[in-house]
């Protein structure tokens, strides 16, 4: 008997579909998208309050001074989450689903202080703008992610 070897010129390529691709694509835009929110975090952590008041008015200073610390924590839970599911997407496992679905719990109660502390209104329209997107892209992620893992897209290991 004889064994046949399989070498790497033998091999058949593996065809990627169009899905597949777009899912490479857009995992790796969202592992860019959370790291750039990474980096505005610790910017904005590291910056001192004269140069706060530079950006801010006096009043908005004063709400961003009283976030509460619950806040801050859904806060980097949700950028943390994010990444993480990004990666996981990015490498097809199925944890990507749950790790979004952190993030947009995260991001609910982000919403839920910026509403109860008038936030919406004090930041105007920045605030406004960037939760909408923020909260655009989670539930995109999310779906893409849910969508992904029950068409057996992503793998368990």
């Amino acid at each position: 008997m004889t064994e046949l070897l399989l070498t790497e010129e033998f091999t058949a390529p593996v065809d990627k579909s169009p899905r597949d691709k777009w899912l490479g694509i857009m995992a790796s835009m969202a592992v860019a998208w959370y790291v750039f929110s990474l980096m505005v975090f610790v910017m904005m952590l590291s910056l001192n309050t004269n140069s706060l008041s530079n950006i801010y008015s006096p009043e908005q200073l004063s709400y961003l001074g009283a976030t509460p610390f619950w806040a801050k924590f859904a806060h980097v839970v949700s950028i943390f989450s994010g990444l993480i599911g990004s990666a996981y997407l990015l490498l097809r496992r199925k944890n990507a689903y749950f790790w979004f679905a952190a993030c947009l719990g995260a991001l609910l109660v982000l919403k839920l202080d910026a509403s109860l502390r008038g936030g919406f209104e004090i930041m105007g329209g920045s605030l406004m703008g960037i939760s909408l997107v923020e909260f655009i892209i989670g539930i995109y992620l999310f779906w893409a992610a849910y969508s992904a893992k029950d068409q057996g897209e992503l793998s368990t290991t």
